[in-house]
């Protein structure tokens, strides 16, 4: 069993391999100005998002029933991490048969291991497989703004002004256009995702009353935006921050049921973990962040209800790299059928392989973003 859990997990690998176009390094920088075009393209017409008084995507992401949604935060350039996911479960035949939804709740960029605050590289890598992606599944792959999906000289960790070094970093390697087609892409992100399963932004709830209306027209209230990218939980030496009430608010205020998940990033509560589940005693209120160089979390649905899993973060990318490129077209239709049929969704959300947390971290990650 476990060497057909492996043989699953290469080929779920090559697959992706061939979505990526090859091997996992920085791509050209022409190659990466096109790649970013053709994304900006698309995202004017993103499914899924009702249009604001602009003719834009609005703020809000609504995503239909019975998609089921593979819900991420916060990688932070962890590229294992991404690639852990996506051969896991069965997370990629869904976005092969357009089942499934990934849903990255901000933050890909700026890593958050000690040391390497300042590298950028992994960064760009990391956007440009979310690139492909989007490409590859354009209706099942959906990238929701985080406070680091920004230029700004107020971002920084540790006296690192990793916002500047982004745009500095970008503009360097592939040219001020390509910077400014990636602000293009930030403005181009909604906010706030939704379904009947699950509703979610990357840090906090709002502390006023909002409407679908108000998001999707979130372009008209940038403070609204701040609360809901940079905000955290309350607490005594955060008065500002938002409550208990205000999760029910916002819960009520979208329409969803009581007990209807709602899940952030931005705000790990540990260096050892990666999701935390009712938060500050609020039911129904998770923390996910998918950096943790050892472990990484996912929210998904099994059944009717969303369920978080964790898996063990393997190093993929040199075994990716080391493939043999082989096109789509050279994958056969039996091989297809023989995988789909071997990664059926075990009823814990599970398939051949157990999502275990490891026994120690041996690399530290930064709390707090």
């Amino acid at each position: 069993m476990l060497d057909k859990a492996r043989a699953l997990r290469m080929n779920r690998l090559q697959r992706l391999r061939t979505i990526f176009g090859g091997p996992i390094t920085l791509v050209p920088r022409d190659e990466a100005l096109d790649l970013i075009n053709e994304v900006n393209r698309l995202m004017h017409n993103e499914v899924y998002r009702a249009r604001d008084d602009r003719g834009l995507p609005g703020g809000l992401l609504v995503l239909p029933r019975g998609l089921i949604p593979i819900v991420i935060a916060d990688m932070h350039a962890q590229i294992d991490n991404l690639l852990t996911v996506l051969t896991q479960n069965a997370f990629l035949e869904a976005l092969e048969d357009g089942t499934g939804a990934l849903v990255i709740l901000g933050d890909a960029v700026h890593c958050e291991v000690d040391g390497q605050l300042r590298a950028m590289e992994s960064s760009m890598i990391l956007m440009d497989l979310i690139f492909r992606l989007k490409l590859r599944f354009p209706e099942q792959v959906f990238y929701v703004r985080g406070n680091h999906d920004s230029f700004s000289e107020e971002l920084a960790k540790d006296g690192v002004p990793q916002g500047l070094l982004w745009a500095r970093e970008l503009s360097e390697l592939r040219g001020a256009v390509y910077q400014r087609a990636m602000g293009d892409f930030y403005r181009l992100l909604p906010y706030v995702v939704m379904s009947p399963d699950f509703f979610a932004c990357h840090a906090a709830a709002p502390k006023s009353k909002v409407s679908k209306r108000i998001l999707v027209q979130l372009y008209q209230r940038p403070e609204l935006i701040l609360e809901l990218i940079n905000n955290r939980l309350q607490k005594a030496s955060r008065p500002q921050g938002y409550s208990r009430r205000d999760v029910k608010r916002f819960r009520k205020n979208l329409n969803l049921d009581r007990e209807t998940p709602f899940i952030v990033g931005h705000t790990p509560m540990d260096r050892e973990d990666t999701l935390w589940l009712n938060v500050d005693g609020i039911d129904n209120h998770h923390v996910l962040f998918s950096a943790n160089p050892q472990q990484v979390g996912v929210f998904t649905l099994v059944g009717e209800v969303m369920v978080p899993l964790t898996y063990p973060v393997d190093e993929l990318t040199p075994i990716l790299n080391a493939m043999a490129f082989r096109k789509a077209a050279e994958t056969t239709e039996a091989n297809e059928a023989n995988d789909a049929n071997d990664a059926k969704v075990a009823p814990d959300g599970s398939d051949q392989e157990a999502a275990v947390k490891p026994q120690a971290v041996a690399k530290r990650w930064r709390r707090g973003t």
